[in-house]
């Protein structure tokens, strides 16, 4: 029986992005992503500004799809070269560190942060880990086996998972084809619109399961798994295709500017609702992401040769080791205040911005980048 596969996307990549070296441009995109991150989420006046401020698009839909994206670069580069069984070995080598730097996140949340938090009456810190003081015991367990995500603290939980699920994604892929993959995806992410979280935590409550649902992360897993299965065929793609480069219809341009920009007067003009829900992964927020990569395959390279640009590549190089400083920071800045909504001066939000970004690119330019393939070992003699 034939396996249906989708066609090549290469057709929308530039050959820059078609190359098997390491991709200049998405890491300076991710450095963006990182700060915009950063100001997103740092309780200060700028938040406010910088909280989906292109459209119904926020960095953690670009981080999770360039994670996504990488993810599957690097393994399918490492199974041509080295084999599945080493692309698998160093898939799980990546979950492991990334599980390490979540876990000692955790640690200093728990530790530190509630110490704080309980001390000196920090109510905006106590409100991010409300279920760790009431049932101390079962968060760490909870949350050591990725069940339990606080606030600032649901973003690597998502990557380890996913990580984790890619050798099956891909499995699927080669037995099935990438529409199929792509297909069950759909359908999942077209449940979990309809509340399958919910109904999945209320199942597991009603048998003694003790953590409500608003306790395992504000992004919902069973939406958002469709990003990185996305990111992931593009990644094999990329890392498997090298054409041409080719350029993308006037047609096609045009058509994601206007999505683009007609979206960017509705998010600044309209009351939300459930077809833009960021937790849920709305249909209209990964029409809105896709058109704005659309717009970055044409005009991103132009932007990475600005030497502004350039700055931001040693960032994500590094972002593992830059996302963990940002969420410290971000903690660090929360217990500043007794309020459980934090408002400074403005003079106090530049100097905790200035702090944070200037610990963001010291660590970035001082952290070599690890998401490599290991090397090949020497083959015994015949």
């Amino acid at each position: 029986m034939p396996v249906l596969e989708l066609p090549a996307v290469s057709a929308l990549l530039p050959a820059r992005l078609q190359a098997p070296a390491r991709i200049e441009e998405l890491d300076m995109l991710r450095g963006f992503l990182l700060l915009w991150m950063t100001l997103t989420h740092l309780p200060t006046r700028l938040s406010a500004y910088s909280n989906q401020a292109i459209g119904y698009v926020s960095a953690a839909e670009g981080f999770v799809f360039m994670a996504a994206l990488l993810t599957g670069q690097v393994h399918r580069r490492a199974t041509e070269k080295y084999g599945s069984e080493t692309a698998f070995r160093n898939l799980l080598r990546r979950a492991w560190r990334i599980y390490r730097y979540h876990a000692v996140l955790l640690a200093m949340t728990f530790t530190i942060g509630a110490a704080a938090a309980l001390q000196f009456h920090r109510t905006a810190l106590a409100n991010l880990m409300d279920f760790y003081l009431q049932h101390p015991k079962p968060a760490i367990v909870l949350g050591l086996t990725l069940v339990y995500d606080p606030p600032l603290l649901d973003i690597l939980p998502i990557y380890i998972i996913f990580t984790l699920l890619t050798p099956v994604l891909l499995w699927g892929a080669r037995r099935f084809g990438w529409t199929a993959v792509l297909g069950g995806s759909t359908v999942i992410w077209l449940l979990a619109q309809f509340g399958l979280r919910l109904r999945f935590y209320a199942l597991l409550n009603a048998h003694g399961f003790p953590l409500p649902a608003n306790e395992a992360g504000a992004f919902d897993l069973f939406a958002w798994q469709l990003l990185w299965a996305i990111g992931l065929w593009l990644g094999t793609a990329v890392a498997r295709e090298r054409l041409s480069e080719r350029r993308l219809s006037r047609s096609l341009l045009a058509a994601s500017a206007l999505i683009a920009v007609t979206l960017f007067i509705c998010r600044h003009t309209l009351h939300p609702g459930p077809l833009v829900d960021k937790w849920h992964l709305g249909i209209v927020r990964l029409i809105d992401l896709a058109a704005i990569g659309i717009l970055l395959i044409r005009w991103g390279p132009r932007l990475a040769r600005t030497r502004w640009a350039a700055r931001l590549a040693p960032l994500g190089r590094s972002s593992l080791e830059v996302f963990s400083l940002h969420v410290l920071c971000c903690l660090a800045a929360l217990g500043l205040t007794t309020a459980a909504d934090p408002s400074f001066p403005w003079w106090q939000d530049m100097l905790l911005l200035g702090i944070t970004f200037t610990g963001l690119f010291w660590i970035g330019y001082r952290t070599p980048s690890r998401f490599s393939v290991p090397p090949r070992r020497p083959q015994p003699a015949a």
